[in-house]
């Protein structure tokens, strides 16, 4: 078999490998996403009872609510909790993140604390020149965001201890399953939904000031579980997006090494007929 010949059909089978990985990572991420919008979906309710809770408590508060979170101060330094792929084959899923957490930093006057979730997104922030204080592991499905509970204490924390003076997270905003939107939020001093009246007389129990001491954290936690998801998510369609366009691209490949094969075939049955047409002729020749 000629060489280039061998070449071509050896390329094929290892094209054919590749679009067999690709196509097996596009279920997977297909499986993955539906799961993750299912999780998202199923917590929606909870994140809108919160919102509607605190905004009807919010309007029986003679003033402003009085709470660390919402407490409001010259901001003298922020922290950005980055939240990103834990994985790659995403596409630029990762690096449209990364570019809106550097552009909001670039254009900060003070100095900017990051706050990574994930091992890849760390990695990516420290070679981006970040300035990363802490690393948090990539939530898990298993944990049904237990796991979530250390990173909002710790934000909580160092706000309320005055090392930030104001949080922002940055994450994937989900709006399809072909788009992504990278956004940046302030998650505290937490943004109070707008003060509700009730249409009908309402018993608080505890009183206002009491529900408001617990509210709040609440809301900050479902804002930033919320973010999480949606990062969760956008990943995933990320994903199967690159992989759909991989086993697309993989199948054009062996199209085309198929057809050079036949024609390095048919060029190599043409050389041999040749051969033999010449041999005959000069056999006739010699006679």
């Amino acid at each position: 078999m000629p060489e280039n010949l061998r070449t071509l059909r050896r390329k094929r089978e290892i094209v054919g490998e590749i679009q067999q990985i690709t196509r097996a990572m596009k279920l997977v991420s297909a499986a993955k996403l539906k799961r993750s919008l299912s999780w998202r979906e199923a917590t929606q309710a909870y994140f809108e009872e919160i919102d509607r809770a605190l905004g009807l408590v919010a309007g029986q508060v003679e003033g402003e609510i009085v709470h660390p979170l919402v407490t409001r101060r010259p901001v003298r330094r922020i922290g950005l909790l980055l939240c990103g792929g834990d994985k790659g084959l995403c596409g630029a899923f990762n690096a449209s993140i990364l570019a809106k957490a550097r552009q909001f930093v670039r254009g900060s006057d003070v100095r900017v604390q990051t706050y990574t979730v994930g091992t890849r997104t760390a990695e990516m922030a420290r070679r981006a020149r970040l300035n990363v204080v802490r690393e948090f592991p990539a939530i898990s499905e298993r944990q049904r965001g237990s796991d979530v509970q250390d990173i909002v204490r710790y934000m909580m924390h160092v706000f309320e201890s005055g090392t930030v003076d104001r949080v922002e997270v940055c994450y994937a905003r989900f709006l399809s399953r072909i788009t992504n939107e990278p956004v940046i939020d302030r998650v505290l001093p937490a943004p109070l939904p707008e003060a509700r009246v009730a249409d009908r007389a309402v018993i608080f129990e505890p009183d206002v000031h009491e529900l408001v001491q617990q509210l709040v954290p609440q809301h900050v936690t479902a804002r930033i579980f919320q973010a999480l998801l949606s990062s969760a998510a956008s990943e995933h369609s990320a994903r199967l997006m690159a992989m759909t366009a991989a086993t697309e691209n993989a199948e054009e490949m062996i199209s085309d090494l198929t057809r050079d094969i036949n024609r390095a075939r048919q060029a190599e049955i043409t050389s041999e007929l040749l051969d033999v047409v010449s041999g005959g002729d000069a056999l006739q020749r010699q006679g």
